[in-house]
């Protein structure tokens, strides 16, 4: 791994306004994403963690230009990627990837799986019939597949296996960032570890980058260098994984860690108490967005300023008013 970021993300935000409102309609903004900050390097696993809603979804969808940012850039390789256009376009989406959770939803059940692997490499890049062959031969044996089920249909095929050709048709355009959106989890528990660990073993081979987004701590803290954790749009914490799960800064941190199953049984943990729902994006708390469920709520401050996301410890950073003081 090294120092060199591949995607820097600069201040992106996306904000929808949506219609509210039966009778008297009221237009509201939606803040999915406000002012993240973050970079991807080579051969690096950057996990996005959070409770449903917290915007990592969002950010995946402006990662792949599936949606255009309010405000903010994404650089690839320094270059902002909203002004690609054309050929350079199919360079970037050729370079990033993506694996969903479900691999069903993302396979059409009336294609071949060749033609299924074959299509990031058709469609973003000139090559021929024997190249395309070769390559798709190549990514199935990559992936623990054998050449032959190119010509099988999906439905021949289990859910573990299925996630496999979702990873072949991700790689066989020899991308160098893939995102991983929940990879795993819609896996039985006996597959994940084989999927896990294929990734880590194609990361080995190719020199991969991962963007993963997980609910799954165990997965996360098993593939991920560092931890970007969300919470209704924000980054509240960052830093390398193993500070992170080992030294939560931020209280909403400490409540998710505490929340988690624990692979030790014996293992004794502080149960750290998260009242209440997520807020709605909608109507998003005055001050601090954390502050009417955390446990480490220290006054007026935290219900009227928001606090900024500052350097804290070596190579973390946190955004709570505990280390603004």
């Amino acid at each position: 791994m090294t120092n060199t970021p591949i995607l820097q993300v600069e201040n992106l935000s996306k904000h929808f306004d949506v219609q509210t409102g039966i009778f008297k309609r009221e237009t509201k903004t939606v803040k999915a994403a406000t002012d993240l900050n973050f970079n991807i390097c080579e051969r690096e696993t950057l996990a996005l963690v959070g409770e449903s809603g917290c915007g990592k979804t969002t950010t995946t969808q402006l990662l792949l230009k599936l949606q255009n940012p309010t405000s903010g850039r994404i650089l690839y390789d320094g270059e902002d990627i909203n002004t690609l256009k054309g050929d350079a376009l199919k360079a970037y989406r050729s370079r990033v990837q993506a694996v969903f959770q479900d691999p069903w939803s993302s396979i059409n059940p009336r294609v071949r799986i060749g033609d299924f692997v074959s299509e990031p490499l058709i469609v973003n890049e000139k090559v021929g019939s024997n190249e395309v062959d070769r390559r798709v031969n190549e990514a199935l044996d990559a992936v623990g597949l054998r050449p032959q089920d190119a010509r099988k249909f999906p439905h021949e095929f289990s859910g573990g296996q299925r996630q496999r050709i979702a990873i072949a048709s991700a790689i066989i355009s020899r991308p160098r960032l893939i995102i991983l959106d929940e990879p795993v989890s819609g896996l039985d528990v006996s597959i994940r570890s084989q999927i896990i660990n294929l990734f880590k073993d194609l990361q080995a081979e190719y020199g991969l980058s991962y963007i993963l987004v997980a609910h799954d701590l165990a997965t996360t803290r098993y593939l991920a260098d560092r931890v970007a954790v969300m919470y209704l749009g924000k980054i509240v914490e960052q830093g390398p994984t193993d500070d992170v799960f080992d030294a939560p800064s931020h209280p909403y941190t400490e409540a998710l860690l505490s929340a988690a199953l624990s692979a030790d049984p014996t293992e004794k943990r502080d149960e750290i108490p998260m009242t209440g729902e997520v807020p709605s994006p909608l109507n998003p708390p005055s001050g601090c967005a954390f502050h009417p469920r955390c446990h480490r709520f220290i006054g007026d401050i935290c219900s009227t300023q928001a606090p900024a996301l500052r350097s804290h410890g070596t190579g973390c950073s946190v955004s709570c008013h505990l280390y603004n003081q």
